[in-house]
């Protein structure tokens, strides 16, 4: 596609209010392209990450969701946390830790920000092989899949939800949405958000999987091996034991990665307090299950919100549109143009969400 029309199609996709999926792959996107769109996105309110392959000028384009977000955050804090307490360890500040969870990396043929990814299984597998070949030095790899229990479907013409919310004048606030939802109210785990006999977002089922290096420092998506790589149940079972054990191990090495780089930066450092810290798990995962249920009522929210601005706008157009007729002194009435207005019953495809992490305040109703 020609230059400006990529950019186009990325930005429109970008600004797109009810979009049917939170992630898409664009193609023949140049360099420039992508310069271009990484400058005009700065100013989004959901600033969408980008990657973007230099070899197959393909551009990934993800956009966050509550969900993304509250995964993110759970692991982000918990490092920090972790940082915090291996810093005072370090000698004279020989080395000064961070964690980032919006920095564009820049090999040599993949630019992204290497946190989430929201595609299918067999996608995200492939697209971690890429990102492991292009950083090699990624030292522990953490993939979460949330499973919805079905695909999310907005309210279908004529059905309950839709004759009752698309007729009121005014969005309904976050309070008083979730507040007429029905079935559980859980604040510790994820439960499904129906409100008005419609189910805006419900999980079916989290798992997680990490993986580490290997013994030549390079971590392979597809081994087996027990010691390498291993998968648990967060919801709505919890089995993470395995999980927790090998993340451990995996920033543990980090641990010791940080005593190998202060001795670089000074021979003489004594490192044996810094390799003497017991590294455990920095995060619960009570507190991300906790986190993914508030995440889920953002989500149901959000679909809801944007399906009311999408009939509302288009209640507003066969409006407008009606009172043009009727000032051109058309033969049909208002009413007939309001009618056969092209209001539309939008449908959004959001299916299973799988998210990829490298390691590096509402009120309740």
């Amino acid at each position: 596609m020609p230059p400006v029309a990529g950019q186009h199609k990325v930005l429109g996709f970008v600004s797109q209010s009810n979009r049917e999926t939170d992630c898409k792959v664009f193609r023949d996107i140049t360099q420039a392209d992508y310069d271009y769109i990484s400058r005009k996105i700065e100013d989004c309110p959901a600033k969408p990450r980008l990657e973007y392959n230099c070899d197959t000028r393909t551009l990934v384009v993800e956009m966050p969701s509550p969900v993304h977000e509250a995964i993110i955050k759970v692991i982000s804090k918990g490092l920090e946390r972790l940082d915090q307490i291996l810093q005072e360890y370090i000698t004279g500040d020989l080395l000064s830790l961070d964690t980032h969870t919006n920095l564009t990396i820049d090999g040599d043929s993949v630019k992204c920000i290497p946190d989430i990814l929201h595609m299918s299984r067999a996608d995200l597998i492939q697209r971690l092989r890429d990102r492991v070949k292009a950083f090699p030095d990624v030292g522990l790899l953490f993939m979460a899949e949330v499973q919805e229990r079905i695909p999310y479907s907005a309210p279908a013409h004529s059905s309950h939800a839709w004759q009752k919310l698309q007729k009121e004048e005014e969005v309904r606030s976050y309070t008083t949405f979730l507040s007429n939802r029905t079935g559980p109210r859980l604040l510790n785990r994820p439960a499904g958000i129906k409100v008005e006999r419609h189910i805006w977002h419900a999980m079916s089922s989290v798992h997680l999987q990490v993986w580490v290096q290997d013994c030549d420092r390079r971590i392979d998506i597809d081994t087996q091996n027990p010691d390498l790589t291993t998968r648990g149940e967060l919801f709505p079972n919890t089995s993470m034991g395995n999980v927790t054990l090998m993340i451990e191990k995996g920033l543990s090495r980090m641990r010791d990665r940080y005593a190998q780089l202060s001795q670089q930066v000074s021979p003489n450092v004594d490192i044996s307090a810094l390799m003497h810290v017991s590294v455990t798990l920095p995060f619960g995962w009570d507190e991300m299950l906790s986190k993914l249920a508030l995440a889920s009522m953002s989500m149901a929210y959000d679909r809801y919100r944007s399906w009311y601005s999408t009939v509302a706008t288009s209640r507003r157009g066969v409006k407008c549109k009606a009172a043009e007729a009727f000032d051109a002194g058309a033969k049909r009435t208002t009413d007939e143009a309001f009618n056969s207005g092209p209001l539309r019953n939008t449908r959004s495809r959001t299916r299973a969400r799988t998210a990829a992490v490298l390691v590096r305040g509402q009120s309740l109703p």
